[in-house]
Protein backbone atom coordinates (compact mmCIF):
# COMPACT_ATOMS: atom_id res chain seq x y z
CA UNK A 1 0.00 0.00 0.00
CA UNK A 2 2.90 2.37 0.79
CA UNK A 3 4.46 1.79 -2.65
CA UNK A 4 1.14 2.39 -4.43
CA UNK A 5 0.74 5.83 -2.87
CA UNK A 6 4.40 6.82 -2.96
CA UNK A 7 5.17 10.43 -3.76
CA UNK A 8 7.75 9.20 -6.25
CA UNK A 9 4.83 8.42 -8.55
CA UNK A 10 4.49 12.15 -9.11
CA UNK A 11 7.88 12.20 -10.85
CA UNK A 12 7.63 11.38 -14.55
CA UNK A 13 10.16 9.13 -16.25
CA UNK A 14 12.24 11.69 -18.12
CA UNK A 15 14.13 8.95 -19.92
CA UNK A 16 11.00 8.31 -21.97
CA UNK A 17 11.30 11.81 -23.42
CA UNK A 18 14.58 10.88 -25.11
CA UNK A 19 13.34 7.47 -26.23
CA UNK A 20 11.47 9.00 -29.16
CA UNK A 21 8.25 7.06 -28.55
CA UNK A 22 5.73 9.82 -29.22
CA UNK A 23 2.80 7.45 -28.79
CA UNK A 24 3.42 6.63 -25.11
CA UNK A 25 1.78 8.45 -22.25
CA UNK A 26 5.12 8.59 -20.40
CA UNK A 27 6.63 10.62 -23.24
CA UNK A 28 3.70 13.04 -23.21
CA UNK A 29 3.93 13.44 -19.43
CA UNK A 30 7.68 14.09 -19.57
CA UNK A 31 7.15 16.57 -22.41
CA UNK A 32 4.67 18.72 -20.50
CA UNK A 33 6.59 18.51 -17.21
CA UNK A 34 9.84 19.52 -18.92
CA UNK A 35 8.00 22.41 -20.56
CA UNK A 36 6.69 23.51 -17.17
CA UNK A 37 10.14 23.26 -15.62
CA UNK A 38 11.71 25.22 -18.47
CA UNK A 39 9.12 28.02 -18.17
CA UNK A 40 9.50 28.04 -14.38
CA UNK A 41 13.30 28.21 -14.43
CA UNK A 42 13.48 30.89 -17.13
CA UNK A 43 10.88 33.06 -15.38
CA UNK A 44 12.53 32.60 -11.99
CA UNK A 45 15.95 33.48 -13.40
CA UNK A 46 14.50 36.64 -14.96
CA UNK A 47 12.81 37.60 -11.67
CA UNK A 48 16.04 37.00 -9.72
CA UNK A 49 17.97 39.14 -12.19
CA UNK A 50 15.51 42.02 -11.78
CA UNK A 51 15.52 41.53 -8.02
CA UNK A 52 19.31 41.82 -7.83
CA UNK A 53 19.25 44.88 -10.09
CA UNK A 54 16.59 46.58 -7.94
CA UNK A 55 18.41 45.76 -4.71
CA UNK A 56 21.65 47.17 -6.15
CA UNK A 57 19.86 50.36 -7.21
CA UNK A 58 18.37 50.89 -3.75
CA UNK A 59 21.67 50.04 -2.03
CA UNK A 60 23.43 52.73 -4.08
CA UNK A 61 21.32 55.54 -2.60
CA UNK A 62 21.50 54.06 0.88
CA UNK A 63 25.31 54.07 0.71
CA UNK A 64 25.23 57.59 -0.70
CA UNK A 65 23.33 58.88 2.35
CA UNK A 66 25.13 56.75 4.92
CA UNK A 67 26.42 58.64 7.97
CA UNK A 68 24.91 61.90 6.71
CA UNK A 69 23.09 64.22 9.11
CA UNK A 70 20.83 67.19 8.44
CA UNK A 71 23.53 69.58 9.65
CA UNK A 72 26.01 68.24 7.08
CA UNK A 73 23.72 68.29 4.06
CA UNK A 74 24.18 71.95 3.13
CA UNK A 75 27.96 71.64 3.02
CA UNK A 76 28.04 68.20 1.37
CA UNK A 77 25.18 68.41 -1.10
CA UNK A 78 27.44 69.23 -4.02
CA UNK A 79 29.71 66.36 -3.03
CA UNK A 80 26.77 63.94 -2.96
CA UNK A 81 25.57 65.04 -6.40
CA UNK A 82 29.03 64.72 -7.95
CA UNK A 83 29.45 61.29 -6.39
CA UNK A 84 26.11 60.15 -7.79
CA UNK A 85 26.90 61.49 -11.28
CA UNK A 86 30.34 59.87 -11.31
CA UNK A 87 28.89 56.37 -10.96
CA UNK A 88 29.20 54.21 -14.07
CA UNK A 89 25.46 53.55 -14.02
CA UNK A 90 24.19 56.76 -15.56
CA UNK A 91 20.57 56.16 -14.61
CA UNK A 92 21.49 56.29 -10.91
CA UNK A 93 23.05 59.73 -11.19
CA UNK A 94 20.32 61.01 -13.49
CA UNK A 95 17.61 60.20 -10.98
CA UNK A 96 19.57 61.82 -8.15
CA UNK A 97 20.16 64.97 -10.25
CA UNK A 98 16.43 65.29 -10.90
CA UNK A 99 15.88 65.04 -7.17
CA UNK A 100 18.65 67.57 -6.48
CA UNK A 101 17.01 70.13 -8.79
CA UNK A 102 13.95 70.28 -6.50
CA UNK A 103 15.95 71.17 -3.38
CA UNK A 104 15.97 74.69 -1.91
CA UNK A 105 18.28 76.22 0.70
CA UNK A 106 17.14 78.07 3.78
CA UNK A 107 17.85 81.85 3.92
CA UNK A 108 20.88 81.29 6.16
CA UNK A 109 22.19 78.52 3.87
CA UNK A 110 22.45 75.99 6.70
CA UNK A 111 19.45 73.79 5.86
CA UNK A 112 18.14 72.14 2.73
CA UNK A 113 14.45 71.57 2.06
CA UNK A 114 12.69 69.47 -0.54
CA UNK A 115 9.74 70.72 -2.53
CA UNK A 116 8.54 67.20 -3.46
CA UNK A 117 8.27 64.01 -1.46
CA UNK A 118 10.94 61.36 -1.94
CA UNK A 119 8.27 58.99 -3.28
CA UNK A 120 7.94 61.23 -6.33
CA UNK A 121 11.41 60.15 -7.47
CA UNK A 122 12.36 57.05 -5.51
CA UNK A 123 9.48 54.65 -6.02
CA UNK A 124 8.78 51.19 -7.42
CA UNK A 125 8.45 52.60 -10.91
CA UNK A 126 11.95 54.10 -10.95
CA UNK A 127 13.85 51.68 -8.70
CA UNK A 128 12.28 48.28 -9.43
CA UNK A 129 10.17 48.61 -12.55
CA UNK A 130 11.39 45.27 -13.91
CA UNK A 131 10.18 43.44 -10.79
CA UNK A 132 7.23 45.17 -9.14
CA UNK A 133 5.80 46.84 -12.25
CA UNK A 134 6.30 43.93 -14.64
CA UNK A 135 3.02 42.58 -15.98
CA UNK A 136 4.78 39.63 -17.62
CA UNK A 137 6.06 38.31 -14.29
CA UNK A 138 2.62 38.81 -12.78
CA UNK A 139 1.18 36.60 -15.54
CA UNK A 140 3.71 33.75 -15.17
CA UNK A 141 1.67 31.83 -12.53
CA UNK A 142 -1.28 31.92 -14.89
CA UNK A 143 0.89 30.66 -17.75
CA UNK A 144 2.16 27.74 -15.68
CA UNK A 145 -1.35 26.79 -14.63
CA UNK A 146 -2.53 27.08 -18.24
CA UNK A 147 0.23 24.73 -19.44
CA UNK A 148 -0.83 22.20 -16.82
CA UNK A 149 -4.46 22.52 -17.87
CA UNK A 150 -3.52 22.03 -21.53
CA UNK A 151 -1.68 18.86 -20.57
CA UNK A 152 -4.78 17.74 -18.68
CA UNK A 153 -7.05 18.16 -21.67
CA UNK A 154 -4.54 16.57 -24.02
CA UNK A 155 -4.18 13.54 -21.76
CA UNK A 156 -7.94 13.12 -21.36
CA UNK A 157 -8.49 13.55 -25.08
CA UNK A 158 -5.89 10.94 -25.99
CA UNK A 159 -7.25 8.53 -23.38
CA UNK A 160 -10.85 8.88 -24.48
CA UNK A 161 -10.00 8.66 -28.17
CA UNK A 162 -8.72 5.06 -27.76
CA UNK A 163 -11.79 3.84 -25.87
CA UNK A 164 -13.88 1.50 -28.03
CA UNK A 165 -17.46 1.23 -26.77
CA UNK A 166 -19.18 -0.28 -29.78
CA UNK A 167 -21.53 -3.27 -29.25
CA UNK A 168 -19.30 -5.75 -31.07
CA UNK A 169 -16.18 -4.78 -29.14
CA UNK A 170 -14.62 -7.67 -27.27
CA UNK A 171 -13.38 -7.84 -23.71
CA UNK A 172 -9.75 -7.48 -24.77
CA UNK A 173 -10.54 -4.41 -26.82
CA UNK A 174 -12.43 -2.82 -23.94
CA UNK A 175 -9.68 -3.73 -21.51
CA UNK A 176 -7.06 -2.15 -23.75
CA UNK A 177 -9.18 0.97 -24.23
CA UNK A 178 -9.73 1.33 -20.48
CA UNK A 179 -5.98 0.93 -19.92
CA UNK A 180 -5.23 3.66 -22.45
CA UNK A 181 -7.85 5.89 -20.88
CA UNK A 182 -6.28 5.41 -17.44
CA UNK A 183 -2.87 6.22 -18.90
CA UNK A 184 -4.29 9.38 -20.43
CA UNK A 185 -5.89 10.30 -17.11
CA UNK A 186 -2.55 9.86 -15.37
CA UNK A 187 -1.01 12.28 -17.85
CA UNK A 188 -3.86 14.71 -17.26
CA UNK A 189 -3.69 14.75 -13.48
CA UNK A 190 0.11 14.68 -13.30
CA UNK A 191 0.49 17.73 -15.54
CA UNK A 192 -2.14 19.53 -13.48
CA UNK A 193 -0.23 18.76 -10.27
CA UNK A 194 3.02 20.05 -11.74
CA UNK A 195 1.35 23.11 -13.28
CA UNK A 196 -0.42 24.20 -10.10
CA UNK A 197 2.60 23.40 -7.90
CA UNK A 198 5.02 25.37 -10.05
CA UNK A 199 2.53 28.23 -10.23
CA UNK A 200 2.19 28.40 -6.44
CA UNK A 201 5.94 28.12 -5.87
CA UNK A 202 6.77 30.84 -8.37
CA UNK A 203 4.08 33.09 -6.93
CA UNK A 204 5.49 32.68 -3.41
CA UNK A 205 9.07 33.38 -4.51
CA UNK A 206 8.15 36.33 -6.71
CA UNK A 207 5.93 37.94 -4.06
CA UNK A 208 8.65 37.46 -1.43
CA UNK A 209 11.17 39.30 -3.61
CA UNK A 210 8.65 42.02 -4.40
CA UNK A 211 7.80 42.47 -0.72
CA UNK A 212 11.48 42.82 0.21
CA UNK A 213 12.08 45.42 -2.50
CA UNK A 214 9.00 47.43 -1.52
CA UNK A 215 10.13 47.41 2.10
CA UNK A 216 13.61 48.67 1.18
CA UNK A 217 12.14 51.41 -1.01
CA UNK A 218 9.85 52.49 1.83
CA UNK A 219 12.81 52.71 4.22
CA UNK A 220 14.80 54.72 1.66
CA UNK A 221 11.91 57.15 1.22
CA UNK A 222 11.67 57.66 4.97
CA UNK A 223 15.42 58.26 5.19
CA UNK A 224 15.37 60.89 2.44
CA UNK A 225 12.25 62.62 3.80
CA UNK A 226 13.93 62.82 7.21
CA UNK A 227 17.15 64.32 5.85
CA UNK A 228 15.34 66.70 3.47
CA UNK A 229 12.22 68.06 5.20
CA UNK A 230 9.60 69.15 2.74
CA UNK A 231 8.60 72.77 2.45
CA UNK A 232 5.14 72.88 0.91
CA UNK A 233 3.51 75.75 -0.99
CA UNK A 234 1.11 76.50 1.86
CA UNK A 235 3.99 77.26 4.20
CA UNK A 236 5.57 79.52 1.59
CA UNK A 237 2.29 81.38 1.08
CA UNK A 238 1.88 81.92 4.83
CA UNK A 239 5.40 83.31 5.06
CA UNK A 240 4.79 85.58 2.06
CA UNK A 241 1.63 86.94 3.67
CA UNK A 242 3.48 87.50 6.93
CA UNK A 243 6.36 89.29 5.17
CA UNK A 244 3.88 91.49 3.28
CA UNK A 245 2.16 92.43 6.51
CA UNK A 246 5.43 93.38 8.15
CA UNK A 247 6.51 95.31 5.06
CA UNK A 248 3.19 97.18 4.97
CA UNK A 249 3.47 98.14 8.63
CA UNK A 250 7.04 99.27 8.14
CA UNK A 251 6.18 101.36 5.10
CA UNK A 252 3.27 102.99 6.91
CA UNK A 253 5.53 103.93 9.81
CA UNK A 254 8.15 105.22 7.40
CA UNK A 255 5.57 107.35 5.58
CA UNK A 256 4.44 108.92 8.86
CA UNK A 257 8.03 109.73 9.85
CA UNK A 258 8.77 111.24 6.44
CA UNK A 259 5.61 113.37 6.69
CA UNK A 260 6.53 114.61 10.15
CA UNK A 261 10.07 115.45 9.12
CA UNK A 262 8.85 117.20 5.96
CA UNK A 263 6.40 119.27 7.98
CA UNK A 264 9.13 120.28 10.43
CA UNK A 265 11.42 121.24 7.54
CA UNK A 266 8.69 123.39 5.94
CA UNK A 267 7.98 125.15 9.24
CA UNK A 268 11.67 125.89 9.75
CA UNK A 269 12.02 127.16 6.20
CA UNK A 270 8.95 129.41 6.62
CA UNK A 271 10.30 130.86 9.85
CA UNK A 272 13.64 131.59 8.21
CA UNK A 273 11.94 133.39 5.30
CA UNK A 274 9.88 135.51 7.68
Amino acid sequence: MSEAFSLWNLLPDFREFFSGDLQSSEWLTAFFVLGLLAAFIVSLFYALNKFVSSARHIRFYKRLLRDITQEQLASRQRELTQKALSDRRKEYGKLWREFDETLVFSPDGLRIFNTLDAAHFFNTGSLSKGLTENRLLAAVPGFLTAIGVIGTFVGLTMGLSTLEISQDAGVDVLRQGIGNMISGASVAFLTSVWGVSSSVLFNVLEKSMERYVRKEIFLLQNRIDYLYPRINPEQSLVKIVDYNRVSTETLQGLAEKIGDRLQEAIIQTTDSIR
